[in-house]
C-alpha cells in the first residue's frame, strides 16, 4: 500500500514534466499505473473478504506515538476498487477529450496527485493522516477547479468549494484529535473495536459527521458541487462523481458500527440526507444544461447515499455501500458521455440537442445502460441497492433503537427522491437522444459543428464499459453481499440481508414501482419545458454569498479602522501589546528571585559595554549610514559574545548573516536620502523612547526569569550523546540542525524561501532573471562579454572608468575562487568542525557579492547565469528527499547512514547521508543570497537607469516617487 501511494506521487510529479512534450498522450502513463494498482488490490481481495486486514506502518516520531498507518479491510478495499478502477478508465478518456495545444502541464500531474491523496484518505489508520488525505484532496479539488485561472467563473468556484470543504475539515481535525484523546489511540480500528463513551465523544463524532456532510455536499452545503462543474469534464466524473464526494459517504460508513446508536447520529443523516434529495432533483428538473442537471442529479443521489447509510443497520450498510459502487460506475459513465457530446457538438444545452442516437448510436446506448442504473431500474445493481436501502428503513421501522418517525422519513424520502431521480434521468435522455427533431429546430434553428471520424465515435467505448459493468453487476447480488459482509457484520442493529434483484412482492418492491411510475408522471408534468433556469431567490448559495460579502465588508472596515498605514503606529501597537500582556505575566507571576551572573570574564563585560554603547547612540542619530554601520557593530559584537561563551558555530553564523545584512543595507542605502529625516524632533520622541525602553526591560527580564526557572533537565544535555550515535558527527550544533531537528530546520530554510520570493516580487515582475544592460545578451540569455576589452573580470571593461576599482577587481579575482573552495570545504567539514549548509551558502553568496561590487550586474550575471528560485526550490525539495527518503530503503522519516569510504589518494572518508539534508540547506541559503543581490543590487540599478529619474536630494526628508517597470524605488 505504502508503495502504490508514493509511486502516484512519483508519477504525479514525472507526468507533470513529461506533458510538455508528449501532450495528451501523457494521461496513459498514470491511467496504466492506476489499472496496475487496481489489479494489485484485487490481489488482496482474497484474504481481506476471508476476515484479514491488510496493515502497513511506518514509524514517524516513536516518543510521541505517531506513526504513518495504513490499514485495508473490506470497507477500503471498495474504496480503493472505486478509485483506481474508475480512474484509470477517466485518465485513458482524457487522452480523447484534452488537446495537447491547450492542455496545461499541471493538469495530469494534478489528477494523478488527487488519486493519490484519495488513496492516502481511504487507506490511513491513523485519524490524523486521514485528515491529511482529506485536506490534500480538497486542496487538488480547488486546484482543478480553479485550472482555467483566467475565468473567474473558474476561480469563484474553486474559491467556493475550497472554503466549504476546509471549513469542515478543520471541524473534523478538531473531532478526530478529541476522539483520538478520548480513546488513548489514534489508530481508527482500535478506537471502533472499543469506541469511548462519553459527553466528549459525542461532540467528536458530530464534528466528524459535520467535516463529512460538507465534502459530500449534503445539505446546507449542497451548493459547492454544481459550480464545480467549472472544471473539465474529465475533473467533474472523477472527483466530484466517483471519488472526492464519496469520502464523506465512506467516513460515515466507517462511523456507523460503532456510533450509530449515538443520539443526533442517525436523525442528521437522514434528515438531511433527505432533504439533500429532494432539493438536489428539484434543483436537476430545472437545468438545459445536461453537465449542471448530472450536478445537481449527483448532489441529489449523494443525499440518497447519506441517507440509506444512515439508517445504521447491517442491511442498511451493505445497501449504501453497493450503491456507492454503483454510482460511482453510471455517473461516471454519463459525465464521459457529457465530455464527448460537449466536445464534438461545442454544446450541453438541451434545446441544441435532440436526435444524437443518429449520430452516435454507441454512446447513446451507453447513456440509456447508464441512465438505467441512475434510474434506479431492474437489472441495475443500483436497483438491488437501492431495494436494500428501502428494505432497511422498512425494518427499521419496528427496531427499538431506531425512532418509528425516523424510519418512516427515510423511507417516503427515499421513494419521493427516487421519483426525482427518474424524473430527471428521462429529462436528461430523452432530451439529449430521442426528442423529435422538429421539436430541436423549433427551439433553436442555430447549427453546431459536429466532429466526425472513426475516433469520435470508438471514444463512446470508454463510458460503455463503466455503464455494462453497472449494469451486469446487479446478476451478481450474492457474491456482492459476499465481498461486502466484512464491512457490513459489525453494524449495530438489524438483520442482515442480500443484495438481489428480485426478494419477492414486498414494501420495498412497491416503493421502487411508485418512484418508477410518479417519476414519469413528475417528468410528463414537469421535466420537458426548456425555460433557462431561474436561481431562487431564497437559497443556502444565497445564504453563502451574503455571508461572504459580510465578511469582506467587515474585514474592510476593520483594516480601516486598525491599519492606518503609519509603520510607527504598528510597531508601537505591538510594543504595547507585548509590554502588557508580558510584563503583566511577570507581575503576576510567582517567581523567586532569579540569579545574575553579570559576566563570566573581563572580555564579555567590555563586549556587553560596547553592543550597548553602540546601540544606544544607532537609536539616537539621524543619518542613514552612519546607523546601519552601528547596527553592524551592535550585530558583530553579539557574534564576538557567542565566541566568548565557546559557541564558535553561532559566531560564524552571526558574522557571516551581519555582513550580508551590512551589503545588503548599503545597496539601498544608494538610492536613499542621507538622513531619516531634517525635521525638529517632537516631543513624542521621549513617549517611544519610554515604550522602548519598557519592551527591552520585558524581554530582558522574561529571559532572564525564564533561565532561571528551569525545573526539568535540559533535552539539550542529550544532545551530546545523541549526536554520535544518532547522527555520527561531532559537531553538535550541525548534527542538531541536520539530523536531531531537521524539520525545525525545513521550517527555517523555508522561511528563507518566502523571504527571497517576497523581496524578488517586490522589484520584479514576471521573473526573477535581470537583463543588467539591455543589449548585451548572448544565447541562453547570458551577457554576451565577447567583445568588452580586457580586465580583471570578465565584465569590469565594461563599467566606467571613473566607476572602476582595479584593485577590487584584482582581490576580487583572487579572492573569488578561494572563497568558493572555503564554502565547499565548510560545506563538508561541518559535521564535525564549525561549518554546515548554512555557513557554507552565506559564505558562497558573499562571493557572488564580492562579484557584484566589483564590477556590477553583468559580473554577477556572469558568474552566477541560473535562476535563484531554482536554486531554492532544488534546495528544498532536495532537503525534503533526503528525509523521506530513507523510508524507501527500510528506515525511518529522517534517518541518517554513515559509511567508510576508501579512496586510493586519500585514504578513509567518513561519508553520512545527511550531507544530502546540509547540500539542500546550502542550495536554499545561495538562492535567497543571490535573490537579495540581484532585487536590492541589480535589480534597483536597472530600474533606475531605467526610469532616468534625478536621484533624491541628500538634504530631504523623503524620498522622490517615481515610475518603474518592476516596482517603486
Amino acid at each position: 500500500m505504502i508503495a502504490t501511494l508514493a509511486a502516484s506521487a512519483l508519477i504525479a510529479l514525472m507526468t507533470s514534466a513529461l506533458s510538455p512534450r508528449m501532450g495528451r498522450w501523457v494521461f496513459l502513463i498514470p491511467a496504466i499505473a492506476s489499472g496496475v494498482a487496481f489489479v494489485y488490490f484485487l490481489t488482496l481481495a482474497p484474504a481481506i473478504l476471508s476476515g484479514e486486514a491488510v496493515e502497513e506502518s511506518i514509524e514517524w516520531i516513536p516518543s510521541l506515538g505517531i506513526t504513518l498507518a495504513f490499514r485495508m479491510g473490506a470497507l477500503q478495499l471498495l474504496l480503493a476498487l472505486v478509485v483506481t478502477g474508475v480512474g484509470a478508465m477517466i485518465l485513458a478518456y482524457s487522452v480523447w477529450y484534452f488537446e495537447s495545444k491547450t492542455l496545461k502541464s499541471r493538469t495530469v500531474g494534478l489528477l494523478t496527485g488527487f488519486a493519490a491523496s484519495m488513496l492516502l484518505l481511504v487507506l490511513a489508520d491513523d485519524v490524523i493522516l486521514l485528515v491529511i488525505g482529506w485536506e490534500l484532496t480538497s486542496v487538488f479539488s480547488y486546484l482543478l477547479v480553479g485550472l482555467n485561472h483566467h475565468s473567474r467563473k473558474n476561480r469563484s468556484a474553486a474559491q467556493t468549494a475550497f472554503i466549504v470543504t476546509t471549513a469542515g475539515g478543520l471541524a473534523m481535525l478538531v473531532g478526530a484529535v478529541m476522539l483520538g484523546s478520548e480513546a488513548g489511540t489514534y489508530m481508527l480500528h482500535e478506537i471502533l473495536a472499543q469506541p469511548p463513551e462519553s459527553t466528549i465523544t459525542t461532540v467528536a463524532v458530530m464534528l466528524l459527521l459535520a467535516g463529512a456532510l460538507s465534502k459530500s455536499a449534503i445539505f446546507p452545503f449542497h451548493f459547492w458541487l454544481p459550480g464545480a462543474m467549472a472544471a473539465p469534464t474529465p475533473v467533474s466524473a472523477f472527483l466530484h462523481a466517483a471519488a472526492m464526494v464519496k469520502a464523506g459517504i465512506y467516513l460515515s460508513a466507517a462511523l456507523v458500527p460503532a456510533f450509530a446508536d449515538i443520539p443526533l447520529f442517525r436523525p442528521t443523516l437522514i434528515v438531511l440526507g433527505v432533504a439533500t434529495m429532494l432539493v438536489g432533483a428539484y434543483r436537476a428538473l430545472l437545468q438545459t444544461d445536461i453537465k449542471v442537471l448530472l450536478a445537481h442529479g449527483t448532489v441529489s443521489q449523494l443525499g440518497l447515499l447519506m441517507t440509506i447509510v444512515g439508517i445504521g443497520t447491517k442491511t442498511a450498510l451493505m445497501g449504501g455501500l453497493a450503491m456507492l459502487a454503483a454510482h460511482a460506475m453510471f455517473k461516471a459513465s454519463l459525465f464521459m458521455v457529457v465530455g464527448t457530446i460537449d466536445r464534438q457538438y461545442g454544446t450541453r444545452q438541451l434545446t441544441k440537442l435532440g436526435t444524437l442516437r443518429k449520430d452516435r448510436p454507441l454512446l447513446a446506448v451507453a447513456a440509456t445502460l447508464a441512465a438505467i442504473a441512475m434510474a434506479g431500474l431492474p437489472p441495475a445493481m443500483a436497483f438491488a441497492a437501492k431495494e436494500a436501502g428501502l428494505e432497511a428503513a422498512w425494518e427499521a421501522i419496528s427496531l427499538p433503537g431506531v425512532p418509528t418517525w425516523l424510519s418512516v422519513l427515510a423511507f417516503a424520502g427515499i421513494v419521493v427522491g427516487s421519483m426525482g431521480t427518474v424524473a430527471y434521468t428521462l429529462r436528461f435522455l430523452i432530451g439529449t437522444f430521442f426528442v423529435d427533431s422538429r421539436l430541436r429546430e423549433a427551439l433553436d434553428d442555430e447549427p453546431f459543428i459536429v466532429r466526425h471520424g472513426m475516433w469520435p465515435q470508438l471514444v463512446a467505448l470508454f463510458p460503455m464499459v463503466l455503464a455494462v459493468l453497472g449494469i451486469v453487476s446487479g446478476f451478481f447480488g450474492k457474491p456482492i453481499t459476499a465481498a461486502l459482509e466484512g464491512a457490513t457484520a459489525s453494524a449495530p442493529a438489524g438483520e442482515a440481508s442480500y443484495l438481489a434483484l428480485w426478494h419477492g412482492f414486498t414494501p420495498a418492491l412497491a416503493g421502487s414501482a411508485i418512484a418508477v411510475v410518479g417519476g414519469f408522471i413528475v417528468w410528463r408534468l414537469f421535466g420537458r419545458s426548456m425555460a433557462a433556469p431561474v436561481e431562487p431567490r431564497f437559497s443556502a448559495a444565497a445564504a453563502y454569498a451574503g455571508m461572504m460579502r459580510g465578511l469582506d465588508r467587515l474585514a474592510v472596515e476593520v483594516t480601516g479602522r486598525t491599519q492606518s498605514g503609519s509603520l510607527p503606529v504598528h510597531v508601537s501597537t505591538i510594543a504595547v501589546t507585548v509590554t502588557v500582556l508580558a510584563g503583566a505575566g511577570l507581575a503576576f507571576a510567582s517567581l523567586g528571585a532569579p540569579k545574575l551572573v553579570v559576566a563570566d570574564s573581563v572580555g564579555q563585560l567590555v563586549v556587553g559595554i560596547a553592543v550597548s554603547v553602540c546601540a544606544l547612540v544607532a537609536a539616537n542619530t539621524r543619518g542613514r549610514l552612519k546607523t546601519f554601520l552601528l547596527m553592524g557593530i551592535v550585530g558583530y559584537g553579539t557574534a564576538m559574545m557567542f565566541l566568548l561563551h565557546g559557541a564558535p558555530d553561532l559566531a560564524l553564523t552571526q558574522i557571516l548573516a551581519e555582513t550580508v545584512l551590512l551589503v545588503l543595507l548599503v545597496l539601498v542605502l544608494r538610492h536613499l536620502p542621507k538622513y531619516f529625516t531634517n525635521r525638529p524632533l517632537r516631543g513624542v520622541r521621549w513617549l517611544r523612547a519610554l515604550l522602548a525602553a519598557c519592551v527591552g526591560a520585558v524581554a530582558g527580564l522574561g529571559a532572564l526569569f525564564a533561565a532561571n526557572s528551569r525545573n526539568e533537565a535540559s533535552i539539550s544535555d542529550r544532545f551530546y550523546e545523541l549526536a554520535y550515535s544518532f547522527g555520527f558527527g561531532r559537531n553538535i550544533v550541525n548534527v542538531t540542525l541536520v539530523d536531531i531537528r531537521a524539520w525545525d530546520t525545513v521550517g527555517e530554510i523555508s522561511v528563507l524561501l518566502a523571504a527571497a520570493t517576497g523581496v524578488a516580487s517586490l522589484i520584479f515582475i514576471r521573473t526573477r532573471v535581470v537583463d543588467p544592460v539591455g543589449t548585451l545578451r548572448g544565447r541562453r540569455g547570458r551577457p554576451d562579454t565577447s567583445k568588452v576589452g580586457p580586465g580583471w573580470l570578465r565584465a569590469g571593461a565594461t563599467a566606467d572608468m571613473q566607476g572602476r576599482a582595479p584593485m577590487l577587481e584584482m582581490m576580487t579575482r583572487l579572492l573569488f575562487p578561494v572563497m568558493l573552495v572555503v564554502a565547499i570545504y565548510l560545506l563538508f567539514a561541518g559535521h564535525n568542525d564549525p561549518g554546515g549548509g548554512f555557513i557554507a551558502g552565506i559564505v558562497a553568496g558573499l562571493a557572488l557579492c564580492v562579484r557584484y561590487l566589483a564590477a556590477g550586474a553583468l559580473e554577477l550575471a556572469e558568474a552566477a547565469p541560473i535562476d535563484a528560485g531554482k536554486l531554492l526550490g532544488g534546495g528544498i525539495i532536495l532537503a525534503a528527499l533526503s528525509l523521506i527518503g530513507p523510508v524507501f530503503f527500510g528506515g525511518s522519516v529522517g534517518q541518517s547512514y554513515d559509511y567508510t569510504i576508501e579512496i586510493l589518494a586519500m585514504g578513509e572518508i567518513h561519508f553520512v547521508t545527511s550531507v544530502f539534508f546540509d547540500v539542500g540547506v546550502f542550495l536554499v541559503v545561495l538562492g535567497t543570497v543571490l535573490d537579495f543581490i540581484r532585487s536590492l543590487g541589480a535589480g534597483i540599478d536597472t530600474q533606475w537607469r531605467n526610469d532616468q529619474t534625478p536621484r533624491p536630494s541628500a538634504h530631504s526628508d523623503r524620498t522622490v516617487p517615481v515610475r518603474s517597470r518592476g516596482a517603486q524605488s
